[in-house]
């Protein structure tokens, strides 16, 4: 088919076209050489990724890997050159490539990189590195140092490793390598054995009192030097050093268990990705903050506070490392140096935090409110200054960023629209070739951001370069043909919603650029205000104020207002500032609430009812947020008149709004809307919306949504369920909180009062007492006591009481009772006439009738050997009674290990499971019971249950086993 020709709309597009087109070419040839500068496929797609999404530690090194084993040194030196300016702190990335340039011989390099970096990154990994460069360059082919010079070098090099990493919990294999080294030092004279020695213990005495790996190994080494050396003194100097070194491997149990919750939740290779956080990404942080909080507590009990303070900021200084991208983290390091009064150190860390993390406003605010303490305003002011400039320029890149965008998008639009049928527009008198015009679209979407970046997260709006490829447009003698129209009409609606969603991200995106400028410009204004005074500021404020309408918000103005307000003590001034910009602001709602507030607050109440009629009938009106301000504040000083008036235009402006819902906001006050609730019914009324609830206040206390109520269901409020404390986060989300002044807020509710209805206060009237059923347990006709023993199936007791014992529940519960009788009673008393009541009411010093036999009996408290006896067998450890779910019962004849479980000693099988007590000697190691005494007594001639063949204690009998439930 013979070429067809497009025209174009006229020769201006054309031109433009043509410049396009050439500018495309040159911009694809550029890139086309970048592309074949590597030569392999893989590469270039590992590229392409890194390009979209430059944290991607999967990528980085498997770009690293396919340069290494390709064997290209420009590849490997340009993508270490872009991983370090990615991760510039990556001990992974600064050991390979300082490995890279000694396995070429570029030793001078390779120092380089040491130099750098070594005092500024603590890698355990950069530090191997350079410890196995320095053994390398003073040792012979065999390993071994020969010269004193290399020794001595050597030496050196294993004292700096040690005193910057010797605290790294992976630092054991280099303490063992380091004694290892010190050991095979030759010596010819006794005062060098003596020094060897001395050199050796040193750095044993240093090893083991640090939780790193292998500590036990070196524990063990140590024991068998001091014992080589002198065994009858190896006692003493190992004890010395034996409690420091328990600490420490303690210390590292622990240590371990942090470590395994950070390695768990690491990123990839566990090199630093931005916060996006996500679940495994809160884990991983607050594993991190956990450690450090360990460190902070110091864990190995070190009375110098110069070895503590050493061992956290190591750890904070890793912890730099791995959470580089959090700011949180640089600011919590420097004010922990602020504590400890190393004020210059912490100003350092943060400039370096700045340095790491130049988007964080957060770390440059602390670091210029550090340098102000420290009375260094110069820096302060270098600092504001260089944020509020690269904020600016942050507006102005998003800004050209996205208008170059939808101008590209708007080009293929109109290009779109000029393709016609052959002859076009004679008019114009410009026909330009189909393959020519095709072309050059092709070419200019090829760099058009086809692929977007900011599209990459959402498939709808990831766009290719197919979606703007115009090599299968043609056109016969009748015009388009029909799959050319339908192509056209594809793309025309694909750019439409492109376009769409561009305006949208560009519109967020500003709003946060804006934000961020914004409070930049009130921290400087605060700064100005400390350190130079309420002029000054009036001066720096006109910078700001000349900036075009979007690069500052309203905050700005507000926060200028109320400083002249609170600073200056001028309302006068800050009204008028006030009034100055309700002008340029008069169409923002939450300007206008500000306003009014301020009005009010600051008692002008004439202005504040002004500004309330000028704009009530606005845009600005319809909302309920201005309204309910206003009506907050006459409710409180207005008078009846007012508040009448107002009411009925109240009601007539919104239709959810009635005499009702007016009445529950005038008798409301604060959280107090007992009217609103308890007399009206609004949580569980169908006819009231969520905006009449909270417009009282009563969402402060239940803060659940009406949604329900009208759909049918039972409303979830105050006696009916209730939001309380759990609640989903997503129904407190939106929760407005009111107060006298009228600011209504978007506040989440962090706390939600328990509901009086929902946890309902017992009445003790309502219940019935309840006495349990008593009876007699008849006693064992075998002699009760020996001694101090006691006997309780035989029911005796020592010191010539006699208990008596009682089924209590059907016998699920055992009650043993003594009642100890007084010394004059020695005739003791009869089972069968003991007053129950009188006999409960002793035990739980309840008064009793019989007032004169509560003598007889000593309360359940005072008992010392009852607290202590299991409700069925015996003695227990502790002093208060087991739960009813874990006490055991007699088993039938079983001789197995006493105190475990199904086989203990005394019979016993635990219900929950865990093993029992025996009754012997050993179930008490604390104390002894004042019963169980060694008095070789053994009941019944049956086999003793205690150790040693003889009883400790209480020893069931064979018949007696097996007797209850």
């Amino acid at each position: 088919m013979a070429d067809s020709e497009i025209n174009t709309s006229n020769g201006a597009h054309h031109a433009d076209q043509q410049e396009s087109q050439q500018k495309q070419q040159q911009q694809q040839q550029q890139q086309a050489q970048e592309n074949q500068s590597t030569g392999i496929p893989e590469a270039d797609a590992y590229r392409q990724r890194l390009k979209r999404s430059p944290y991607d530690a999967e990528a980085w090194h498997g770009l690293l890997r396919v340069a290494m084993h390709a064997g290209d040194n420009r590849l490997l030196d340009e993508t270490y050159g872009e991983a370090l300016k990615q991760y510039p702190s990556s001990g992974h990335f600064l050991s390979g490539f300082a490995g890279l340039e000694l396995s070429r011989g570029n030793r001078e390099s390779a120092e380089s990189i040491f130099n750098s970096n070594l005092f500024n990154v603590p890698s355990i990994e950069l530090w191997k590195c350079y410890l196995d460069y320095v053994l390398k360059s003073n040792t012979n082919e065999q390993g071994m140092v020969i010269h004193p010079e290399s020794r001595a070098t050597v030496t050196d090099c294993y004292k700096l490793v040690l005193e910057n990493i010797g605290l790294d919990r992976e630092a054991g294999q280099i303490w063992i390598n380091y004694i290892a080294f010190l050991g095979s030092a030759q010596t010819h004279a006794p005062y060098e054995d003596q020094q060897k020695q001395d050199s050796l213990r040193e750095a044993y005495q240093s090893a083991v009192v640090i939780p790193v790996l292998r500590v036990e190994d070196i524990w063990k080494d140590y024991d068998a030097f001091e014992v080589q050396i002198d065994r009858s003194m190896a006692k003493l100097a190992l004890s010395k050093v034996s409690p420091a070194y328990t600490a420490a491997r303690i210390a590292l149990r622990e240590m371990n268990k942090h470590f395994e919750s950070i390695n768990k939740s690491q990123p990839p290779h566990g090199l630093p990705i931005p916060p996006g956080w996500t679940p495994r990404e809160m884990e991983h942080l607050n594993a991190w903050r956990e450690y450090l909080q360990w460190e902070i507590s110091n864990p190995l009990h070190l009375e110098d506070d110069s070895v503590l303070q050493q061992r956290v900021v190591y750890a904070y200084n890793q912890a730099c490392i791995y959470l580089r991208l959090y700011p949180e983290i640089w600011i919590e390091f420097a004010d922990y140096l602020m504590s400890l009064g190393q004020q210059s150190e912490a100003l350092a860390k943060l400039k370096q935090a700045g340095e790491m993390l130049p988007s964080s406003i957060s770390v440059q605010f602390a670091y210029a409110e550090a340098a102000e303490r420290q009375k260094q305003t110069d820096v302060c002011k270098k600092v504001y200054e260089k944020l509020v400039e690269r904020t600016r320029a942050d507006i102005d890149s998003t800004n050209t960023r996205y208008t170059h965008k939808l101008d590209k998008l708007d080009k293929h639009n109109k290009a779109l629209d000029a393709v016609k049928a052959p002859g076009g527009n004679e008019k114009d008198g410009n026909n330009t070739s189909s393959a020519a015009m095709l072309d050059a679209l092709s070419l200019d979407a090829d760099s058009d951001d086809a692929t977007d970046e900011d599209d990459s997260d959402d498939n709808e709006s990831t766009v290719s370069n197919a979606d703007f490829d115009y090599s299968g447009m043609q056109v016969d003698d009748s015009g388009l043909n029909a799959a050319t129209k339908l192509k056209v009409s594809r793309m025309k609606k694909r750019i439409g919603k492109l376009v769409g969603r561009a305006k949208v991200r560009m519109e967020r995106e500003l709003e946060e650029k804006r934000e961020i400028y914004t409070l930049s410009w009130i921290m400087y204004l605060r700064f100005i205000q400390r350190s130079e005074g309420i002029d000054a500021v009036r001066q720096l404020l006109r910078r700001p104020r000349s900036e075009p309408p979007g690069y500052v918000t309203y905050h700005l103005f507000v926060s200028a207002a109320l400083m002249e307000y609170h600073v200056a003590k001028r309302p006068g001034i800050a009204a008028k500032l006030f009034e100055y910009y309700a002008k340029t602001y008069s169409d923002s709602q939450e300007y206008i609430v500000e306003y009014m507030n301020y009005l009010i607050n600051s008692g002008d109440d004439t202005n504040a009812r002004a500004l309330f009629e000028r704009f009530q009938s606005t845009s600005i009106g319809d909302t309920s947020d201005m309204w309910a301000l206003f009506s907050d504040f006459e409710y409180n000083y207005g008078d009846m008149g007012a508040i009448a008036k107002l009411d009925k235009r109240y009601i007539e402006k919104f239709d959810h709004e009635s005499v009702l819902t007016r009445m529950a906001a005038r008798y409301s006050y604060l959280n107090m809307d007992y009217v609103p609730v308890s007399e009206f019914g609004f949580p569980y009324r169908k006819d009231v919306s969520r905006s009449d609830v909270y417009a009282y206040g009563s969402s402060r206390r239940y803060g659940a949504d009406h949604d329900g109520a009208h759909s049918g269901e039972a409303p979830e409020y105050g006696r009916a369920g209730g939001a309380g404390p759990d609640a989903a986060a997503d129904q407190l989300a939106n929760i407005s909180v009111g107060s006298v002044t009228g600011r209504f807020l978007a506040k989440s509710q962090l706390l939600t009062s328990v509901a009086s209805g929902r946890y309902s206060k017992p009445n003790l009237g309502d219940m019935e007492e309840y006495t349990p059923d008593i009876e007699p347990f008849v006693p064992s006709e075998t002699p009760a006591y020996a001694g101090d023993g006691y006997d309780m199936h035989a029911g005796a007791a020592h010191s010539g009481s006699q208990p008596h014992m009682y089924h209590l529940d059907n016998g699920d519960v055992l009650c043993y009772v003594a009642a100890s009788v007084a010394a004059s009673d020695t005739s003791g008393f009869d089972a069968s006439s003991i007053n129950v009541d009188m006999l409960l009411s002793a035990i739980l010093q309840v008064p009793s009738a019989n007032s004169s036999a509560q003598s007889h009996y000593r309360p359940l408290m005072y008992m010392p050997w009852l607290n202590r006896m299991d409700h069925h067998n015996g003695p227990y450890r502790g002093d208060r009674p087991p739960s009813r779910g874990s006490y055991s019962r007699p088993r039938s004849r079983s001789r197995g290990r006493p105190g475990y479980g199904d086989s203990d000693g005394g019979g016993h099988r635990s219900y929950s499971g865990q093993p029992t007590r025996s009754f012997s000697r050993g179930a008490y190691p604390h104390r002894q019971p004042p019963y169980a005494r060694n008095t070789g007594y053994n009941p019944g001639g049956s086999r003793p249950y205690g150790r040693g063949g003889s009883s400790q204690g209480y020893a069931p009998r064979d018949s007696d086993r097996g007797t209850y439930r």
